[in-house]
């Protein structure tokens, strides 16, 4: 692709994105996608995951990337987990195996 190819698609596609946004009709492609809301958990969920894992608390926080005092307090209920971390409680909780699957733990 030569330089000008590249500002020309370029500009093209910013022009798309522009129609798009002032409500024009556009060959811009969209995807509407639903992103399910943050799902909250208790002291005693973090934990009861923790422990159907087969996991201590520091290896728990290695898998979640965080620190042995944040698990330790989120199971104590003193604080809550961040958007992401609650996102990977989710996906754990829902399959909890994942993370061995992966590669990410070896039990």
């Amino acid at each position: 692709m030569t330089e000008d190819q590249f500002f020309n698609d370029l500009q093209t596609s910013l022009d798309q994105a522009i129609d798009h946004a002032k409500g024009k009709p556009s060959k811009a492609r969209t995807k509407k996608v639903e992103i399910k809301e943050l799902a909250l958990f208790t002291a005693e969920e973090i934990k009861s995951l923790r422990l159907q894992m087969n996991l201590t608390q520091k290896s728990f926080a290695a898998l979640m990337g965080v620190s042995i005092k944040a698990i330790e307090s989120w199971e104590r209920g003193t604080n809550q987990p961040s958007g992401s971390a609650r996102r990977l409680l989710e996906i754990l909780k829902n399959e909890p195996h994942l993370a061995e699957e992966q590669k990410i733990i070896s039990l």
